[in-house]
C-alpha cells in the first residue's frame, strides 16, 4: 500500500465509514483465521495428512484474495495454510486464529505527513 492509499484509508476513517466496511476491516483478518482453524479440525487425522494440502491450497488462495492480497502474496498464503492443514497435532491449537488477532492487534505506524 502507497503512501496515496493510506492518506486515502486515513481520510474515509475520518470521515466515518460506513459499518459494513468498517466491520470487514477489523474482523476481516479474525475470520480468515477462524475459518483457517475449522478447516485444520476438519481434517483431523490421516485425513489431514491425504487432504490438507488441497484443502489448504484452495482454502488459502480463496482466503487471500477475500484479504486483498495480491498474487504473490496468495501463493504464499495457500502454501502456508497447505501446511498448516497438513501437519499433524495443530487441530485443537487455534494457532491461525491467534497470528491473525496478534497481526490485527499490532499498532500500524503513523502516517508521515512531512514528507511528500
Amino acid at each position: 500500500m502507497d503512501d496515496q492509499d493510506q492518506e486515502r484509508e486515513q481520510a474515509q476513517a475520518e470521515q466515518g465509514e460506513p459499518l459494513p466496511r468498517r466491520l470487514h476491516r477489523a474482523l476481516g483478518p479474525l475470520a480468515v483465521g477462524i475459518l483457517l482453524d475449522v478447516l485444520d479440525l476438519a481434517t483431523f487425522g490421516p485425513v489431514g495428512l491425504y487432504l490438507g494440502v488441497f484443502v489448504g491450497l484452495a482454502a488459502g488462495w480463496y482466503l487471500g484474495a477475500m484479504a486483498g492480497l495480491g498474487r504473490g502474496a496468495r501463493v504464499l498464503f495457500a502454501i502456508a495454510a497447505a501446511v498448516y492443514l497438513t501437519v499433524p497435532m495443530t487441530e485443537f491449537l487455534p494457532i491461525a486464529t491467534v497470528v491473525s488477532a496478534l497481526g490485527r492487534f499490532r499498532p500500524r505506524a503513523p502516517l508521515d505527513r512531512s514528507a511528500g
